[in-house]
Protein backbone atom coordinates (compact mmCIF):
# COMPACT_ATOMS: atom_id res chain seq x y z
CA UNK A 1 0.00 0.00 0.00
CA UNK A 2 2.79 2.48 0.89
CA UNK A 3 4.79 1.67 -2.59
CA UNK A 4 1.66 2.16 -4.48
CA UNK A 5 0.82 5.52 -2.21
CA UNK A 6 4.40 6.74 -3.25
CA UNK A 7 4.40 5.82 -6.64
CA UNK A 8 1.11 8.10 -6.98
CA UNK A 9 2.57 10.88 -5.26
CA UNK A 10 5.75 11.21 -7.57
CA UNK A 11 3.14 10.65 -10.86
CA UNK A 12 1.29 13.67 -9.11
CA UNK A 13 4.78 15.91 -8.44
CA UNK A 14 5.77 14.93 -11.77
CA UNK A 15 2.54 16.04 -13.67
CA UNK A 16 2.75 18.91 -11.85
CA UNK A 17 5.97 19.90 -13.33
CA UNK A 18 5.18 19.01 -16.69
CA UNK A 19 2.14 20.83 -16.76
CA UNK A 20 3.47 24.62 -15.57
CA UNK A 21 2.28 27.31 -18.06
CA UNK A 22 -0.85 24.99 -18.85
CA UNK A 23 -4.01 24.60 -17.07
CA UNK A 24 -3.62 23.49 -13.35
CA UNK A 25 -3.35 20.21 -12.30
CA UNK A 26 -6.52 18.23 -10.55
CA UNK A 27 -5.18 17.74 -7.16
CA UNK A 28 -4.24 14.34 -6.01
CA UNK A 29 -6.69 12.75 -3.97
CA UNK A 30 -5.80 12.24 0.07
CA UNK A 31 -3.73 8.79 0.73
CA UNK A 32 -5.44 6.73 2.91
CA UNK A 33 -4.18 6.29 6.78
CA UNK A 34 -1.52 3.75 6.99
CA UNK A 35 -3.11 0.47 8.75
CA UNK A 36 -0.77 1.98 12.05
CA UNK A 37 -2.26 5.21 12.13
CA UNK A 38 -5.54 3.83 12.72
CA UNK A 39 -4.59 0.56 15.35
CA UNK A 40 -3.25 3.91 17.16
CA UNK A 41 -6.56 5.41 17.20
CA UNK A 42 -8.61 2.32 18.29
CA UNK A 43 -10.79 2.58 21.05
CA UNK A 44 -10.26 -0.32 23.79
CA UNK A 45 -12.27 -1.75 26.35
CA UNK A 46 -12.75 -4.96 28.76
CA UNK A 47 -16.02 -7.10 28.72
CA UNK A 48 -17.32 -7.57 32.01
CA UNK A 49 -17.54 -11.89 32.40
CA UNK A 50 -20.15 -11.42 35.48
CA UNK A 51 -22.63 -9.11 33.27
CA UNK A 52 -23.40 -11.70 30.09
CA UNK A 53 -26.15 -14.11 29.25
CA UNK A 54 -25.00 -17.88 28.37
CA UNK A 55 -26.71 -21.40 28.62
CA UNK A 56 -27.23 -23.13 31.27
CA UNK A 57 -23.86 -25.03 30.69
CA UNK A 58 -21.77 -21.57 31.40
CA UNK A 59 -20.50 -21.32 34.80
CA UNK A 60 -18.79 -18.58 36.64
CA UNK A 61 -15.77 -19.71 38.92
CA UNK A 62 -12.94 -18.13 40.75
CA UNK A 63 -10.77 -18.91 37.81
CA UNK A 64 -12.91 -17.50 34.88
CA UNK A 65 -15.93 -18.29 33.02
CA UNK A 66 -16.07 -21.95 32.74
CA UNK A 67 -18.11 -24.89 30.21
CA UNK A 68 -19.08 -27.50 31.47
CA UNK A 69 -21.46 -28.86 28.83
CA UNK A 70 -22.83 -31.74 30.70
CA UNK A 71 -26.40 -31.65 29.69
CA UNK A 72 -26.39 -30.12 26.34
CA UNK A 73 -28.75 -31.10 23.64
CA UNK A 74 -26.64 -33.28 20.66
CA UNK A 75 -28.30 -32.86 17.93
CA UNK A 76 -29.15 -35.61 15.57
CA UNK A 77 -26.08 -35.05 13.55
CA UNK A 78 -24.55 -36.27 16.16
CA UNK A 79 -21.49 -33.10 16.66
CA UNK A 80 -18.93 -34.50 19.05
CA UNK A 81 -17.88 -31.22 20.02
CA UNK A 82 -20.31 -29.02 21.24
CA UNK A 83 -20.64 -25.23 21.99
CA UNK A 84 -21.63 -22.71 24.07
CA UNK A 85 -22.69 -18.90 23.95
CA UNK A 86 -22.40 -16.57 26.30
CA UNK A 87 -23.07 -12.79 24.95
CA UNK A 88 -22.35 -9.27 26.48
CA UNK A 89 -24.51 -6.49 26.79
CA UNK A 90 -24.02 -4.07 23.75
CA UNK A 91 -22.04 -0.59 24.41
CA UNK A 92 -21.69 2.37 22.40
CA UNK A 93 -18.41 3.96 21.57
CA UNK A 94 -17.63 7.46 20.83
CA UNK A 95 -16.63 6.78 17.38
CA UNK A 96 -17.86 4.12 14.39
CA UNK A 97 -16.06 0.92 14.14
CA UNK A 98 -16.02 -1.62 11.69
CA UNK A 99 -12.71 -3.66 12.47
CA UNK A 100 -12.05 -5.35 15.75
CA UNK A 101 -9.20 -7.28 17.48
CA UNK A 102 -9.90 -8.99 20.75
CA UNK A 103 -7.27 -10.19 23.14
CA UNK A 104 -8.39 -13.33 25.13
CA UNK A 105 -7.18 -14.53 28.64
CA UNK A 106 -8.20 -18.11 28.82
CA UNK A 107 -7.11 -21.87 29.90
CA UNK A 108 -7.72 -24.32 26.78
CA UNK A 109 -7.39 -27.93 26.89
CA UNK A 110 -6.52 -29.82 23.86
CA UNK A 111 -9.52 -30.23 21.99
CA UNK A 112 -11.66 -27.21 23.16
CA UNK A 113 -11.24 -23.54 22.13
CA UNK A 114 -12.79 -20.26 22.37
CA UNK A 115 -14.46 -18.10 19.13
CA UNK A 116 -15.44 -14.33 19.71
CA UNK A 117 -18.44 -13.34 17.38
CA UNK A 118 -18.89 -9.53 17.14
CA UNK A 119 -21.70 -7.42 15.41
CA UNK A 120 -22.57 -3.73 14.73
CA UNK A 121 -25.66 -1.94 14.86
CA UNK A 122 -26.39 -0.53 11.43
CA UNK A 123 -28.26 2.76 10.57
CA UNK A 124 -31.70 2.10 10.88
CA UNK A 125 -31.51 0.14 14.31
CA UNK A 126 -30.84 -3.57 12.70
CA UNK A 127 -27.76 -5.63 13.65
CA UNK A 128 -25.14 -6.69 11.27
CA UNK A 129 -24.23 -10.34 10.90
CA UNK A 130 -22.03 -11.44 13.75
CA UNK A 131 -18.02 -12.24 12.72
CA UNK A 132 -15.59 -14.61 14.30
CA UNK A 133 -12.13 -14.04 15.38
CA UNK A 134 -9.92 -17.04 16.13
CA UNK A 135 -6.74 -16.90 17.54
CA UNK A 136 -7.08 -13.15 18.43
CA UNK A 137 -7.13 -11.68 14.90
CA UNK A 138 -8.62 -8.81 13.82
CA UNK A 139 -12.24 -9.31 12.01
CA UNK A 140 -13.99 -6.53 9.60
CA UNK A 141 -17.71 -6.24 9.84
CA UNK A 142 -19.77 -5.84 6.98
CA UNK A 143 -20.62 -2.13 7.86
CA UNK A 144 -19.55 0.58 10.69
CA UNK A 145 -21.51 2.04 13.77
CA UNK A 146 -20.75 3.24 17.43
CA UNK A 147 -23.00 0.67 18.80
CA UNK A 148 -21.39 -2.67 19.26
CA UNK A 149 -21.87 -6.46 20.65
CA UNK A 150 -19.26 -9.17 21.79
CA UNK A 151 -20.30 -12.85 21.96
CA UNK A 152 -17.84 -15.81 23.08
CA UNK A 153 -18.23 -19.08 22.06
CA UNK A 154 -16.63 -21.85 23.78
CA UNK A 155 -16.19 -25.11 22.09
CA UNK A 156 -15.74 -28.64 24.84
CA UNK A 157 -14.32 -31.68 23.85
CA UNK A 158 -15.98 -34.68 23.28
CA UNK A 159 -15.92 -35.76 27.00
CA UNK A 160 -17.57 -32.56 27.65
CA UNK A 161 -14.65 -30.74 29.18
CA UNK A 162 -14.35 -27.01 28.32
CA UNK A 163 -12.85 -23.92 28.36
CA UNK A 164 -11.82 -21.43 31.29
CA UNK A 165 -11.85 -17.67 30.39
CA UNK A 166 -10.06 -15.32 32.19
CA UNK A 167 -10.37 -11.89 30.42
CA UNK A 168 -11.53 -10.51 27.41
CA UNK A 169 -10.39 -7.07 25.64
CA UNK A 170 -11.03 -5.82 22.80
CA UNK A 171 -10.20 -2.92 20.23
CA UNK A 172 -11.77 -1.38 17.50
CA UNK A 173 -11.25 1.01 14.31
CA UNK A 174 -12.70 1.55 10.85
CA UNK A 175 -10.63 1.11 7.87
CA UNK A 176 -13.76 1.27 5.38
CA UNK A 177 -15.11 4.78 3.82
CA UNK A 178 -18.88 6.58 3.97
CA UNK A 179 -18.96 4.92 0.31
CA UNK A 180 -18.85 1.40 1.45
CA UNK A 181 -21.95 1.79 3.72
CA UNK A 182 -23.98 1.86 0.66
CA UNK A 183 -22.84 -1.39 -0.74
CA UNK A 184 -25.95 -3.27 0.35
CA UNK A 185 -28.50 -5.37 -1.89
CA UNK A 186 -31.68 -3.56 -2.75
CA UNK A 187 -33.64 -6.59 -1.74
CA UNK A 188 -32.90 -9.55 0.78
CA UNK A 189 -31.69 -12.68 -0.83
CA UNK A 190 -33.95 -16.34 -1.44
CA UNK A 191 -32.45 -19.48 -2.47
CA UNK A 192 -34.51 -22.86 -2.68
CA UNK A 193 -33.46 -25.10 0.04
CA UNK A 194 -34.04 -28.96 1.67
CA UNK A 195 -35.85 -28.56 4.47
CA UNK A 196 -36.14 -31.13 7.51
CA UNK A 197 -38.25 -30.71 10.69
CA UNK A 198 -36.38 -30.24 13.69
CA UNK A 199 -38.50 -31.65 16.34
CA UNK A 200 -36.20 -32.26 19.55
CA UNK A 201 -39.15 -31.19 22.09
CA UNK A 202 -37.49 -30.42 25.50
CA UNK A 203 -34.14 -29.93 24.15
CA UNK A 204 -32.08 -26.34 24.20
CA UNK A 205 -31.45 -24.39 20.87
CA UNK A 206 -28.25 -23.19 20.33
CA UNK A 207 -29.25 -19.85 21.71
CA UNK A 208 -30.68 -20.90 24.79
CA UNK A 209 -34.43 -21.18 23.77
CA UNK A 210 -35.85 -24.51 25.62
CA UNK A 211 -37.69 -25.98 22.71
CA UNK A 212 -41.83 -26.75 23.53
CA UNK A 213 -44.39 -28.51 21.51
CA UNK A 214 -45.61 -27.13 18.06
CA UNK A 215 -42.82 -24.26 18.22
CA UNK A 216 -41.71 -21.69 15.81
CA UNK A 217 -38.10 -20.88 14.60
CA UNK A 218 -35.40 -21.58 12.11
CA UNK A 219 -31.84 -23.08 12.50
CA UNK A 220 -29.69 -22.47 9.82
CA UNK A 221 -25.82 -23.83 9.64
CA UNK A 222 -23.70 -20.88 10.68
CA UNK A 223 -23.82 -18.92 13.97
CA UNK A 224 -23.99 -15.64 11.57
CA UNK A 225 -27.04 -15.09 11.49
CA UNK A 226 -27.87 -17.18 15.00
CA UNK A 227 -30.84 -14.55 16.95
CA UNK A 228 -30.35 -13.59 20.40
CA UNK A 229 -32.73 -15.90 22.79
CA UNK A 230 -36.18 -14.99 21.99
CA UNK A 231 -35.25 -12.51 19.54
CA UNK A 232 -35.72 -11.55 16.08
CA UNK A 233 -32.52 -9.46 14.78
CA UNK A 234 -32.01 -12.53 12.00
CA UNK A 235 -35.81 -13.77 10.60
CA UNK A 236 -35.94 -15.85 7.66
CA UNK A 237 -39.41 -15.82 5.61
CA UNK A 238 -40.08 -19.97 4.30
CA UNK A 239 -42.34 -20.57 1.25
CA UNK A 240 -43.79 -24.26 0.37
CA UNK A 241 -44.75 -24.22 -2.86
CA UNK A 242 -47.04 -27.42 -2.49
CA UNK A 243 -49.19 -26.24 -0.08
CA UNK A 244 -49.03 -22.32 -1.21
CA UNK A 245 -47.96 -21.30 2.11
CA UNK A 246 -45.59 -18.66 3.89
CA UNK A 247 -44.11 -17.94 6.84
CA UNK A 248 -41.76 -15.62 8.57
CA UNK A 249 -39.66 -17.06 11.99
CA UNK A 250 -36.69 -15.94 13.45
CA UNK A 251 -33.24 -17.99 13.36
CA UNK A 252 -32.67 -19.76 17.17
CA UNK A 253 -30.82 -22.63 16.49
CA UNK A 254 -27.47 -23.97 14.21
CA UNK A 255 -27.48 -26.77 11.94
CA UNK A 256 -28.68 -28.53 9.76
CA UNK A 257 -24.88 -30.27 9.81
CA UNK A 258 -22.68 -27.90 9.80
CA UNK A 259 -22.02 -25.20 11.86
CA UNK A 260 -19.76 -22.63 9.53
CA UNK A 261 -21.91 -22.70 6.42
CA UNK A 262 -23.33 -18.71 5.73
CA UNK A 263 -24.01 -20.58 2.31
CA UNK A 264 -26.35 -17.67 1.49
CA UNK A 265 -23.40 -15.06 1.50
CA UNK A 266 -20.84 -14.54 -1.72
CA UNK A 267 -17.50 -16.49 -2.05
CA UNK A 268 -15.78 -13.07 -0.93
CA UNK A 269 -17.12 -13.33 3.03
CA UNK A 270 -18.55 -16.49 2.85
CA UNK A 271 -17.12 -18.43 6.18
CA UNK A 272 -16.03 -21.76 4.50
CA UNK A 273 -16.73 -23.52 1.35
CA UNK A 274 -15.62 -20.11 -0.81
CA UNK A 275 -16.04 -22.33 -3.81
CA UNK A 276 -19.34 -23.27 -3.82
CA UNK A 277 -21.80 -21.00 -5.20
CA UNK A 278 -23.54 -18.70 -3.43
CA UNK A 279 -27.14 -20.24 -2.03
CA UNK A 280 -25.91 -23.70 -2.09
CA UNK A 281 -25.50 -25.47 1.30
CA UNK A 282 -22.07 -27.55 1.89
CA UNK A 283 -24.21 -30.41 2.71
CA UNK A 284 -26.33 -30.20 -0.44
CA UNK A 285 -23.19 -30.10 -2.54
CA UNK A 286 -21.96 -33.48 -0.39
CA UNK A 287 -25.19 -35.01 -0.43
CA UNK A 288 -25.87 -34.45 -4.35
CA UNK A 289 -22.46 -33.80 -6.26
CA UNK A 290 -20.06 -35.68 -3.78
CA UNK A 291 -17.94 -32.34 -2.87
CA UNK A 292 -15.72 -32.19 -0.51
CA UNK A 293 -15.54 -36.21 -0.79
CA UNK A 294 -19.25 -36.44 0.07
CA UNK A 295 -18.40 -34.98 3.60
CA UNK A 296 -20.02 -32.40 5.98
CA UNK A 297 -17.63 -30.11 7.96
CA UNK A 298 -16.90 -32.65 10.51
CA UNK A 299 -16.39 -35.79 8.24
CA UNK A 300 -19.61 -37.23 8.66
CA UNK A 301 -21.87 -38.34 5.37
CA UNK A 302 -24.78 -35.84 5.55
CA UNK A 303 -28.21 -38.21 4.62
CA UNK A 304 -30.08 -35.66 3.25
CA UNK A 305 -28.93 -32.06 1.20
CA UNK A 306 -30.49 -30.18 4.05
CA UNK A 307 -29.94 -26.27 4.08
CA UNK A 308 -32.37 -25.41 6.99
CA UNK A 309 -34.10 -26.73 10.10
CA UNK A 310 -37.82 -25.89 11.02
CA UNK A 311 -39.11 -25.96 14.16
CA UNK A 312 -42.45 -28.17 14.47
CA UNK A 313 -44.84 -25.16 14.38
CA UNK A 314 -43.45 -23.76 11.82
CA UNK A 315 -43.28 -26.81 9.52
CA UNK A 316 -46.46 -28.49 10.04
CA UNK A 317 -49.05 -25.77 11.11
CA UNK A 318 -47.28 -22.93 9.66
CA UNK A 319 -46.51 -24.31 6.29
CA UNK A 320 -48.37 -27.50 5.97
CA UNK A 321 -45.32 -29.77 5.22
CA UNK A 322 -46.00 -33.26 5.94
CA UNK A 323 -42.16 -34.49 4.79
CA UNK A 324 -38.81 -33.13 4.69
CA UNK A 325 -39.18 -31.01 1.04
CA UNK A 326 -37.29 -28.36 -0.87
CA UNK A 327 -39.01 -25.02 0.25
CA UNK A 328 -38.15 -21.21 -0.58
CA UNK A 329 -36.30 -19.36 2.08
CA UNK A 330 -35.54 -15.28 2.03
CA UNK A 331 -33.00 -14.36 4.28
CA UNK A 332 -34.02 -11.01 5.50
CA UNK A 333 -31.96 -9.58 7.29
CA UNK A 334 -29.37 -9.69 3.64
CA UNK A 335 -31.40 -6.73 2.76
CA UNK A 336 -29.48 -4.21 4.76
CA UNK A 337 -28.21 -6.25 7.74
CA UNK A 338 -30.49 -7.54 9.80
CA UNK A 339 -33.70 -6.58 10.93
CA UNK A 340 -34.31 -4.62 14.43
CA UNK A 341 -34.38 -6.32 17.40
CA UNK A 342 -37.48 -6.29 19.92
CA UNK A 343 -40.74 -7.26 21.38
CA UNK A 344 -43.03 -8.29 18.85
CA UNK A 345 -46.60 -8.62 19.27
CA UNK A 346 -48.57 -10.69 16.43
CA UNK A 347 -51.30 -10.68 14.87
CA UNK A 348 -52.14 -13.81 15.97
CA UNK A 349 -52.48 -14.62 19.62
CA UNK A 350 -50.63 -18.10 19.54
CA UNK A 351 -47.49 -16.27 18.67
CA UNK A 352 -47.19 -13.95 21.52
CA UNK A 353 -46.28 -14.61 25.03
CA UNK A 354 -49.44 -12.69 26.47
CA UNK A 355 -47.29 -11.94 29.95
CA UNK A 356 -45.79 -9.35 27.56
CA UNK A 357 -48.19 -8.35 24.64
CA UNK A 358 -51.17 -9.54 22.87
CA UNK A 359 -53.80 -8.10 19.81
CA UNK A 360 -57.07 -7.20 21.01
CA UNK A 361 -59.85 -6.72 18.11
CA UNK A 362 -63.03 -4.33 18.61
CA UNK A 363 -66.06 -5.17 16.47
CA UNK A 364 -66.47 -7.83 13.55
CA UNK A 365 -64.97 -6.56 10.75
CA UNK A 366 -61.59 -8.10 11.09
CA UNK A 367 -61.06 -11.41 9.29
CA UNK A 368 -57.23 -13.36 9.19
CA UNK A 369 -56.08 -14.09 5.74
CA UNK A 370 -52.96 -15.48 4.17
CA UNK A 371 -53.96 -14.01 0.40
CA UNK A 372 -51.56 -11.83 0.22
CA UNK A 373 -48.04 -13.13 0.35
CA UNK A 374 -45.33 -11.32 2.64
CA UNK A 375 -47.33 -11.68 6.26
CA UNK A 376 -45.69 -12.13 9.66
CA UNK A 377 -45.63 -15.37 11.52
CA UNK A 378 -48.63 -17.35 10.21
CA UNK A 379 -51.04 -15.00 8.44
CA UNK A 380 -52.32 -10.85 9.03
CA UNK A 381 -55.59 -9.50 9.89
CA UNK A 382 -57.36 -6.73 7.15
CA UNK A 383 -60.61 -5.07 7.63
CA UNK A 384 -62.50 -3.03 5.43
CA UNK A 385 -62.24 1.08 5.34
CA UNK A 386 -65.54 2.54 7.39
CA UNK A 387 -66.35 5.39 8.99
CA UNK A 388 -65.53 4.07 12.14
CA UNK A 389 -62.80 3.43 14.46
CA UNK A 390 -62.93 -0.15 15.54
CA UNK A 391 -59.34 -0.87 15.85
CA UNK A 392 -57.51 -3.66 16.03
CA UNK A 393 -55.11 -3.31 19.30
CA UNK A 394 -51.66 -4.26 19.83
CA UNK A 395 -50.88 -3.83 23.62
CA UNK A 396 -47.43 -4.60 25.09
CA UNK A 397 -46.14 -4.35 28.91
CA UNK A 398 -43.16 -1.89 29.75
CA UNK A 399 -41.93 -2.84 33.18
CA UNK A 400 -40.13 0.69 33.84
CA UNK A 401 -40.56 3.87 31.96
CA UNK A 402 -38.77 3.84 28.66
CA UNK A 403 -37.64 5.77 25.35
CA UNK A 404 -39.18 3.03 22.49
CA UNK A 405 -39.18 2.92 18.81
CA UNK A 406 -41.93 1.20 17.43
CA UNK A 407 -42.02 -0.51 14.10
CA UNK A 408 -45.35 -1.85 11.54
CA UNK A 409 -45.02 -5.05 9.73
CA UNK A 410 -48.05 -4.94 6.78
CA UNK A 411 -48.61 -6.84 3.58
CA UNK A 412 -48.97 -4.73 0.80
CA UNK A 413 -51.21 -4.60 -2.28
CA UNK A 414 -53.24 -2.04 -4.65
CA UNK A 415 -56.50 -2.03 -2.29
CA UNK A 416 -54.90 -0.70 0.58
CA UNK A 417 -55.22 2.26 2.48
CA UNK A 418 -52.47 5.20 1.71
CA UNK A 419 -53.33 6.23 4.88
CA UNK A 420 -53.50 3.72 7.26
CA UNK A 421 -53.92 5.51 10.93
CA UNK A 422 -51.42 3.85 13.67
CA UNK A 423 -52.26 5.20 17.05
CA UNK A 424 -49.62 5.11 19.55
CA UNK A 425 -50.95 5.68 23.13
CA UNK A 426 -48.84 5.54 26.37
CA UNK A 427 -50.13 3.36 29.47
CA UNK A 428 -51.89 6.69 31.35
CA UNK A 429 -53.85 6.98 28.67
CA UNK A 430 -52.29 10.31 26.31
CA UNK A 431 -52.52 10.23 22.93
CA UNK A 432 -48.73 10.32 21.53
CA UNK A 433 -49.11 10.36 18.03
CA UNK A 434 -51.59 9.73 15.17
CA UNK A 435 -49.18 8.37 12.45
CA UNK A 436 -50.88 7.26 8.81
CA UNK A 437 -49.34 5.43 6.23
CA UNK A 438 -49.27 3.98 3.15
CA UNK A 439 -50.05 0.25 2.95
CA UNK A 440 -49.97 0.00 -1.34
CA UNK A 441 -46.22 0.14 -0.21
CA UNK A 442 -43.52 -1.09 1.75
CA UNK A 443 -44.85 -4.60 2.14
CA UNK A 444 -42.66 -7.21 3.63
CA UNK A 445 -40.53 -5.82 6.05
CA UNK A 446 -40.60 -3.57 9.57
CA UNK A 447 -41.65 0.05 8.88
CA UNK A 448 -40.88 2.60 11.41
CA UNK A 449 -43.79 4.92 12.98
CA UNK A 450 -41.82 6.17 15.39
CA UNK A 451 -39.80 6.85 18.91
CA UNK A 452 -41.67 7.88 21.96
CA UNK A 453 -41.12 8.26 25.85
CA UNK A 454 -43.54 5.73 27.51
CA UNK A 455 -44.05 5.00 30.93
CA UNK A 456 -44.36 1.88 32.79
CA UNK A 457 -46.97 -0.21 32.32
CA UNK A 458 -49.60 -1.73 29.39
CA UNK A 459 -48.91 0.63 26.30
CA UNK A 460 -50.81 0.03 22.87
CA UNK A 461 -50.86 0.58 19.39
CA UNK A 462 -53.91 0.92 17.73
CA UNK A 463 -54.44 0.55 13.89
CA UNK A 464 -57.97 2.24 13.10
CA UNK A 465 -60.25 0.90 10.46
CA UNK A 466 -61.57 4.50 10.04
CA UNK A 467 -60.35 4.73 6.15
CA UNK A 468 -61.98 5.77 2.38
CA UNK A 469 -64.32 3.14 1.98
CA UNK A 470 -63.47 0.33 -0.88
CA UNK A 471 -59.78 0.25 0.55
CA UNK A 472 -58.53 -1.81 3.23
CA UNK A 473 -56.38 -1.72 6.25
CA UNK A 474 -53.79 -4.93 7.44
CA UNK A 475 -53.52 -5.61 11.13
CA UNK A 476 -50.44 -8.03 10.97
CA UNK A 477 -47.37 -7.40 13.48
CA UNK A 478 -45.78 -4.44 15.40
CA UNK A 479 -42.08 -4.39 17.16
CA UNK A 480 -41.34 -2.39 20.25
CA UNK A 481 -37.19 -1.92 20.51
Amino acid sequence: MRASWRSTLMAVMLGAVFAQGGAAAEPAPSAPPAPELLRAAAQRWTEDLSVGEGTGELVRTRDGLLYEPNGVMRRPEGLNRLTGLYTFPARTLPEPVDTFQPRLQATQALGTGVEVDVRVRVPGGAWSEWRTSNAGEAVRLPRAGTEVQVRLALVADERGRGPVVQELSLEGWREGSDAEQGLQPLAALTYRVYATREGLVGGTTANGHVIKSYDRFAALPSRRGLASNGGSEYQVRVCYAKTAKCTTTSVWDVGPWNTKDDYWNPSAVREMWKALPQGKPEAQAAYQDGFNGGLDQFGRRPSNPAGIDLADGTFWTDLGMSNNDWVDVTYLWTSGGGTPTGLVIDSNNANNDQTKGYIQLTGASWASSTNVAGYYGSSYLVSPGAAVSEPATFYFYLSAAGTKTVDAWWTAATDRSTAAPFIVTSATGTQLANVKVNQTINGARWNTLGTWSFPAGWNKVQLSRWVTAGTYVVADAIQVR
